[in-house]
Protein backbone atom coordinates (compact mmCIF):
# COMPACT_ATOMS: atom_id res chain seq x y z
CA UNK A 1 0.00 0.00 0.00
CA UNK A 2 2.63 2.40 0.90
CA UNK A 3 4.49 1.58 -1.87
CA UNK A 4 1.67 2.16 -4.71
CA UNK A 5 1.21 5.85 -2.54
CA UNK A 6 5.10 6.41 -3.61
CA UNK A 7 4.52 5.56 -7.00
CA UNK A 8 1.46 7.29 -7.66
CA UNK A 9 2.89 10.32 -5.67
CA UNK A 10 6.16 10.67 -7.54
CA UNK A 11 4.02 10.15 -11.15
CA UNK A 12 1.84 13.08 -9.91
CA UNK A 13 4.98 15.03 -9.21
CA UNK A 14 6.74 14.18 -12.43
CA UNK A 15 4.12 15.22 -14.67
CA UNK A 16 3.21 18.25 -13.21
CA UNK A 17 7.11 19.61 -13.11
CA UNK A 18 7.35 17.82 -16.93
CA UNK A 19 4.99 19.55 -18.13
CA UNK A 20 5.99 22.89 -16.79
CA UNK A 21 9.34 22.19 -17.96
CA UNK A 22 8.33 21.63 -21.70
CA UNK A 23 6.16 24.98 -21.43
CA UNK A 24 9.67 26.65 -20.57
CA UNK A 25 11.18 24.89 -23.41
CA UNK A 26 9.22 26.64 -26.09
CA UNK A 27 9.19 29.77 -24.49
CA UNK A 28 11.11 31.80 -26.30
CA UNK A 29 13.31 34.47 -24.59
CA UNK A 30 12.09 35.26 -21.23
CA UNK A 31 9.32 34.55 -18.91
CA UNK A 32 7.45 37.21 -16.02
CA UNK A 33 6.29 35.45 -13.17
CA UNK A 34 4.58 36.73 -10.16
CA UNK A 35 5.09 35.01 -6.48
CA UNK A 36 4.69 35.38 -3.19
CA UNK A 37 6.76 34.55 -0.40
CA UNK A 38 6.28 33.94 3.29
CA UNK A 39 8.19 32.71 6.31
CA UNK A 40 8.25 32.60 10.05
CA UNK A 41 9.19 35.62 12.64
CA UNK A 42 11.30 34.04 15.45
CA UNK A 43 12.02 35.80 18.62
CA UNK A 44 10.91 39.16 16.77
CA UNK A 45 13.79 39.11 13.95
CA UNK A 46 11.85 40.69 11.24
CA UNK A 47 15.22 40.89 8.96
CA UNK A 48 15.95 37.48 8.98
CA UNK A 49 11.98 36.50 8.22
CA UNK A 50 11.99 38.90 5.61
CA UNK A 51 15.39 37.23 4.07
CA UNK A 52 13.83 33.91 4.60
CA UNK A 53 10.40 35.10 2.90
CA UNK A 54 12.66 36.70 0.03
CA UNK A 55 14.33 33.71 -0.50
CA UNK A 56 10.94 31.35 -0.60
CA UNK A 57 9.26 34.10 -3.44
CA UNK A 58 12.63 33.96 -5.56
CA UNK A 59 12.64 30.03 -5.21
CA UNK A 60 8.62 29.52 -5.73
CA UNK A 61 8.96 32.16 -9.04
CA UNK A 62 12.37 29.92 -10.74
CA UNK A 63 9.76 26.37 -10.42
CA UNK A 64 7.01 28.07 -12.21
CA UNK A 65 10.24 27.97 -15.03
CA UNK A 66 10.08 24.35 -15.00
CA UNK A 67 11.89 21.90 -13.38
CA UNK A 68 14.78 19.63 -12.89
CA UNK A 69 14.17 16.49 -11.17
CA UNK A 70 17.11 14.15 -9.38
CA UNK A 71 15.37 11.30 -7.43
CA UNK A 72 17.49 8.55 -5.35
CA UNK A 73 16.37 5.77 -2.76
CA UNK A 74 18.43 5.26 0.41
CA UNK A 75 18.40 1.95 3.15
CA UNK A 76 19.04 2.87 7.12
CA UNK A 77 20.70 0.71 9.36
CA UNK A 78 17.13 -0.55 10.06
CA UNK A 79 17.05 -1.29 6.89
CA UNK A 80 14.08 0.98 6.27
CA UNK A 81 13.95 2.08 2.40
CA UNK A 82 14.08 5.76 1.99
CA UNK A 83 13.09 7.55 -1.21
CA UNK A 84 14.63 11.20 -2.26
CA UNK A 85 13.47 13.45 -4.53
CA UNK A 86 15.85 16.44 -5.20
CA UNK A 87 13.98 19.28 -7.12
CA UNK A 88 15.86 21.94 -8.93
CA UNK A 89 14.81 24.92 -11.22
CA UNK A 90 15.37 24.49 -14.44
CA UNK A 91 15.21 28.40 -15.48
CA UNK A 92 17.31 31.35 -14.06
CA UNK A 93 16.31 34.35 -12.23
CA UNK A 94 17.82 37.30 -14.58
CA UNK A 95 16.29 40.57 -12.13
CA UNK A 96 13.24 40.66 -9.99
CA UNK A 97 11.14 43.38 -8.10
CA UNK A 98 9.21 43.26 -4.42
CA UNK A 99 6.18 44.69 -4.92
CA UNK A 100 4.66 44.49 -1.98
CA UNK A 101 5.86 43.65 1.21
CA UNK A 102 4.36 43.39 5.05
CA UNK A 103 4.66 41.63 8.23
CA UNK A 104 1.31 40.51 10.84
CA UNK A 105 2.10 38.86 14.53
CA UNK A 106 3.82 35.79 13.26
CA UNK A 107 4.87 35.94 9.89
CA UNK A 108 6.67 37.85 7.12
CA UNK A 109 5.51 38.13 3.52
CA UNK A 110 7.15 39.32 -0.04
CA UNK A 111 5.39 39.93 -3.14
CA UNK A 112 7.62 40.09 -6.29
CA UNK A 113 8.07 40.14 -9.80
CA UNK A 114 11.00 38.75 -11.65
CA UNK A 115 12.33 37.78 -15.17
CA UNK A 116 13.13 34.26 -16.09
CA UNK A 117 15.44 32.92 -18.46
CA UNK A 118 16.32 29.26 -19.79
CA UNK A 119 19.92 27.91 -18.56
CA UNK A 120 20.42 26.65 -21.77
CA UNK A 121 19.21 29.74 -24.14
CA UNK A 122 22.15 31.79 -24.21
CA UNK A 123 20.18 34.58 -26.96
CA UNK A 124 21.90 33.13 -30.34
CA UNK A 125 18.51 34.24 -31.86
CA UNK A 126 15.78 36.72 -31.16
CA UNK A 127 13.24 36.77 -33.85
CA UNK A 128 11.17 39.67 -34.56
CA UNK A 129 8.05 39.87 -35.96
CA UNK A 130 9.81 41.91 -39.12
CA UNK A 131 12.64 44.04 -40.88
CA UNK A 132 13.14 46.56 -42.57
CA UNK A 133 15.40 46.25 -45.54
CA UNK A 134 16.05 48.74 -47.88
CA UNK A 135 17.00 47.97 -51.84
CA UNK A 136 20.05 49.97 -53.06
CA UNK A 137 20.83 51.06 -56.29
CA UNK A 138 22.34 47.98 -58.61
CA UNK A 139 26.19 47.87 -59.78
CA UNK A 140 26.75 46.07 -63.40
CA UNK A 141 28.86 44.91 -65.70
CA UNK A 142 28.57 43.26 -69.04
CA UNK A 143 31.32 41.55 -70.89
CA UNK A 144 31.73 43.45 -74.41
CA UNK A 145 31.92 39.66 -75.79
CA UNK A 146 27.89 39.23 -75.32
CA UNK A 147 25.34 39.57 -77.58
CA UNK A 148 23.92 42.92 -77.54
CA UNK A 149 20.51 41.91 -76.16
CA UNK A 150 22.08 40.79 -72.93
CA UNK A 151 22.13 44.63 -72.06
CA UNK A 152 18.40 43.88 -70.59
CA UNK A 153 19.43 40.24 -68.28
CA UNK A 154 21.15 42.30 -65.66
CA UNK A 155 17.62 44.73 -65.16
CA UNK A 156 15.38 41.65 -65.38
CA UNK A 157 17.89 39.54 -63.04
CA UNK A 158 17.39 42.39 -60.45
CA UNK A 159 13.84 42.94 -60.72
CA UNK A 160 13.25 39.64 -60.20
CA UNK A 161 15.10 39.37 -57.02
CA UNK A 162 13.35 42.78 -55.43
CA UNK A 163 10.08 40.90 -56.50
CA UNK A 164 10.93 37.84 -54.99
CA UNK A 165 12.05 39.83 -51.51
CA UNK A 166 9.05 41.96 -51.62
CA UNK A 167 6.73 38.57 -51.53
CA UNK A 168 7.95 38.07 -48.32
CA UNK A 169 5.84 38.96 -45.70
CA UNK A 170 8.83 39.20 -42.74
CA UNK A 171 10.45 41.57 -44.69
CA UNK A 172 9.07 45.23 -45.45
CA UNK A 173 11.17 46.33 -48.41
CA UNK A 174 11.81 50.00 -49.43
CA UNK A 175 13.04 50.61 -52.89
CA UNK A 176 16.19 53.06 -52.88
CA UNK A 177 17.03 51.79 -56.29
CA UNK A 178 16.66 55.08 -57.99
CA UNK A 179 18.95 56.75 -55.85
CA UNK A 180 22.74 56.20 -56.65
CA UNK A 181 24.83 54.08 -54.59
CA UNK A 182 28.62 54.00 -53.95
CA UNK A 183 29.37 51.42 -51.15
CA UNK A 184 33.05 53.38 -50.70
CA UNK A 185 31.66 56.93 -50.39
CA UNK A 186 29.12 56.61 -48.08
CA UNK A 187 28.46 59.21 -46.18
CA UNK A 188 28.55 58.47 -41.98
CA UNK A 189 25.66 61.22 -41.00
CA UNK A 190 22.17 61.64 -39.28
CA UNK A 191 19.29 61.14 -41.80
CA UNK A 192 17.85 64.50 -40.70
CA UNK A 193 21.48 65.74 -42.56
CA UNK A 194 21.31 64.12 -45.40
CA UNK A 195 20.49 66.60 -48.05
CA UNK A 196 18.58 64.02 -50.78
CA UNK A 197 16.27 63.67 -47.37
CA UNK A 198 15.71 67.03 -47.20
CA UNK A 199 15.42 68.46 -50.97
CA UNK A 200 14.61 65.76 -52.66
CA UNK A 201 12.63 62.81 -50.22
CA UNK A 202 15.57 60.76 -50.77
CA UNK A 203 17.97 58.90 -49.00
CA UNK A 204 20.34 56.13 -48.43
CA UNK A 205 20.27 56.49 -44.75
CA UNK A 206 19.30 53.68 -42.63
CA UNK A 207 18.22 53.96 -39.11
CA UNK A 208 19.89 51.39 -36.59
CA UNK A 209 18.19 48.32 -36.55
CA UNK A 210 17.40 48.45 -40.30
CA UNK A 211 19.14 46.84 -43.35
CA UNK A 212 19.84 47.62 -46.88
CA UNK A 213 21.09 44.54 -49.75
CA UNK A 214 23.30 45.80 -52.60
CA UNK A 215 23.31 43.72 -55.57
CA UNK A 216 26.03 43.48 -58.14
CA UNK A 217 25.60 41.35 -61.65
CA UNK A 218 28.07 40.60 -63.50
CA UNK A 219 27.58 38.32 -66.81
CA UNK A 220 30.94 36.99 -68.54
CA UNK A 221 31.11 35.37 -71.86
CA UNK A 222 32.74 31.61 -71.85
CA UNK A 223 33.32 29.00 -74.10
CA UNK A 224 33.69 25.15 -73.78
CA UNK A 225 32.91 24.70 -70.64
CA UNK A 226 29.63 22.36 -70.99
CA UNK A 227 31.08 20.89 -74.48
CA UNK A 228 33.67 21.85 -76.58
CA UNK A 229 31.34 24.12 -78.81
CA UNK A 230 29.15 24.96 -76.38
CA UNK A 231 28.53 29.37 -76.04
CA UNK A 232 27.68 30.34 -72.14
CA UNK A 233 26.66 33.19 -70.57
CA UNK A 234 28.23 33.39 -66.80
CA UNK A 235 25.81 35.06 -64.39
CA UNK A 236 27.74 35.67 -60.98
CA UNK A 237 25.24 37.68 -58.38
CA UNK A 238 26.52 39.09 -55.14
CA UNK A 239 24.28 40.47 -52.55
CA UNK A 240 25.82 42.57 -49.97
CA UNK A 241 24.13 43.37 -46.96
CA UNK A 242 24.48 45.97 -44.55
CA UNK A 243 23.35 47.16 -41.20
CA UNK A 244 22.33 50.24 -39.57
CA UNK A 245 23.25 54.06 -39.80
CA UNK A 246 26.99 53.32 -40.97
CA UNK A 247 26.52 50.61 -43.47
CA UNK A 248 28.48 47.17 -41.54
CA UNK A 249 28.90 44.74 -43.73
CA UNK A 250 26.88 42.33 -42.50
CA UNK A 251 27.42 39.09 -45.24
CA UNK A 252 27.89 39.01 -48.69
CA UNK A 253 25.99 36.32 -50.36
CA UNK A 254 27.46 34.95 -53.84
CA UNK A 255 25.28 33.12 -56.78
CA UNK A 256 26.79 31.73 -59.77
CA UNK A 257 25.39 29.93 -62.87
CA UNK A 258 26.08 29.66 -66.21
CA UNK A 259 23.09 29.67 -69.04
CA UNK A 260 23.77 27.56 -72.86
CA UNK A 261 23.28 29.72 -75.72
CA UNK A 262 24.10 27.12 -77.99
CA UNK A 263 27.04 26.58 -80.24
CA UNK A 264 29.67 27.71 -82.15
CA UNK A 265 30.33 24.77 -84.64
CA UNK A 266 32.05 27.16 -87.22
CA UNK A 267 28.81 26.36 -89.67
CA UNK A 268 26.70 29.13 -89.17
CA UNK A 269 23.04 27.39 -89.87
CA UNK A 270 23.64 24.76 -88.07
CA UNK A 271 24.31 27.19 -85.26
CA UNK A 272 21.35 29.41 -86.11
CA UNK A 273 19.24 26.10 -85.71
CA UNK A 274 20.30 24.29 -82.61
CA UNK A 275 20.67 27.95 -80.78
CA UNK A 276 18.61 29.04 -77.72
CA UNK A 277 16.06 31.83 -77.52
CA UNK A 278 16.48 35.37 -76.05
CA UNK A 279 12.80 34.25 -74.14
CA UNK A 280 14.14 31.00 -73.43
CA UNK A 281 17.53 32.31 -71.85
CA UNK A 282 15.65 35.16 -70.03
CA UNK A 283 12.84 32.29 -68.32
CA UNK A 284 15.70 30.47 -67.38
CA UNK A 285 17.29 32.95 -65.39
CA UNK A 286 14.28 33.92 -63.68
CA UNK A 287 14.23 30.28 -62.47
CA UNK A 288 17.93 30.10 -61.57
CA UNK A 289 17.29 32.85 -59.15
CA UNK A 290 13.65 31.64 -57.65
CA UNK A 291 15.24 30.77 -54.27
CA UNK A 292 17.87 33.12 -54.28
CA UNK A 293 15.40 35.34 -51.52
CA UNK A 294 15.51 32.74 -49.08
CA UNK A 295 19.45 32.85 -48.53
CA UNK A 296 18.68 37.00 -47.30
CA UNK A 297 15.80 35.62 -45.26
CA UNK A 298 18.31 33.01 -43.43
CA UNK A 299 20.62 35.69 -42.71
CA UNK A 300 18.16 38.43 -41.48
CA UNK A 301 15.36 36.36 -39.86
CA UNK A 302 17.98 35.78 -36.36
CA UNK A 303 19.58 38.93 -36.30
CA UNK A 304 18.84 40.44 -32.86
CA UNK A 305 17.37 44.24 -32.48
CA UNK A 306 19.71 45.49 -30.15
CA UNK A 307 21.11 49.34 -29.43
CA UNK A 308 23.71 51.56 -27.44
CA UNK A 309 22.12 52.94 -24.24
CA UNK A 310 22.72 56.93 -23.93
CA UNK A 311 21.80 58.59 -20.54
CA UNK A 312 20.12 62.40 -21.76
CA UNK A 313 18.57 64.49 -19.55
CA UNK A 314 18.28 61.69 -17.15
CA UNK A 315 16.20 59.62 -19.36
CA UNK A 316 17.65 56.15 -20.92
CA UNK A 317 17.29 56.18 -24.69
CA UNK A 318 17.66 54.58 -27.50
CA UNK A 319 18.31 54.83 -31.38
CA UNK A 320 15.05 52.19 -32.08
CA UNK A 321 11.39 52.44 -31.90
CA UNK A 322 8.28 51.64 -33.49
CA UNK A 323 9.72 51.67 -37.15
CA UNK A 324 11.91 48.63 -35.82
CA UNK A 325 8.71 46.80 -33.89
CA UNK A 326 9.58 47.59 -30.72
CA UNK A 327 6.56 48.58 -28.35
CA UNK A 328 6.07 49.73 -24.88
CA UNK A 329 6.57 47.33 -22.22
CA UNK A 330 8.98 45.12 -24.53
CA UNK A 331 11.70 43.51 -22.20
CA UNK A 332 15.37 44.07 -22.91
CA UNK A 333 18.63 42.84 -21.21
CA UNK A 334 21.98 44.75 -20.75
CA UNK A 335 25.60 43.93 -21.03
CA UNK A 336 29.12 45.34 -20.66
CA UNK A 337 29.92 43.90 -24.20
CA UNK A 338 27.97 43.83 -27.50
CA UNK A 339 27.86 39.83 -26.46
CA UNK A 340 25.56 39.65 -24.07
CA UNK A 341 26.90 37.70 -20.96
CA UNK A 342 24.09 35.89 -19.08
CA UNK A 343 26.36 37.17 -15.50
CA UNK A 344 25.65 40.58 -16.42
CA UNK A 345 21.89 40.88 -17.20
CA UNK A 346 19.94 43.85 -16.53
CA UNK A 347 16.20 44.10 -17.23
CA UNK A 348 14.89 46.95 -18.61
CA UNK A 349 11.40 47.48 -20.11
CA UNK A 350 10.70 50.08 -22.97
CA UNK A 351 8.65 53.11 -21.07
CA UNK A 352 7.72 54.96 -24.37
CA UNK A 353 8.54 54.18 -27.92
CA UNK A 354 8.51 56.51 -31.19
CA UNK A 355 9.08 56.12 -34.31
CA UNK A 356 12.82 55.79 -34.28
CA UNK A 357 13.26 56.35 -31.00
CA UNK A 358 12.13 54.84 -27.35
CA UNK A 359 13.09 55.42 -24.21
CA UNK A 360 14.08 52.55 -21.27
CA UNK A 361 13.97 51.92 -17.44
CA UNK A 362 15.55 49.44 -15.01
CA UNK A 363 13.15 47.19 -13.85
CA UNK A 364 14.86 47.12 -10.66
CA UNK A 365 15.50 51.13 -9.31
CA UNK A 366 18.60 49.52 -7.42
CA UNK A 367 20.45 49.59 -10.97
CA UNK A 368 21.98 53.08 -11.42
CA UNK A 369 20.78 55.16 -14.64
CA UNK A 370 24.91 56.10 -14.72
CA UNK A 371 26.34 52.77 -14.62
CA UNK A 372 23.47 51.22 -17.40
CA UNK A 373 24.90 54.58 -20.11
CA UNK A 374 26.90 53.20 -22.53
CA UNK A 375 25.82 49.60 -22.61
CA UNK A 376 23.96 47.30 -25.23
CA UNK A 377 20.47 46.17 -24.64
CA UNK A 378 19.28 43.43 -26.52
CA UNK A 379 15.51 42.72 -27.23
CA UNK A 380 13.66 39.24 -26.54
CA UNK A 381 10.42 37.91 -27.89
Amino acid sequence: MLLRQLVYFFTSLLVILLGSTYLVANEIGYKEVFSKGRAVIINGDINLAKKRALEDALYLASLQGGAKIDGYSSVDTSTNLNENVLVRPASTIKDFVILEENADETHYNVSIKAYLVSVNNMLNCSSRQFVNVSYLSPHYSISSRLPAWTNKLPNVISSAIFRNLNNIDYINLNDSSKVTFNPSKVVKKSISLDYNNIVEGKRNALNNGEFAIHPIIKLDYAKGRLTKVSKEIMVNITLNIYEGPYYKILDSLSYQFSLWAGNKTGYSHIDAFIGVSEDKLTDFVKNSISKIQYRVLDKLKCQPLQAEVKLVNDELTIPIGLNQGLKRGTVGFISNSKDVIMSEWIVLTVSNSQENFATVEPLNSLNKKEDINGKIIKFMN
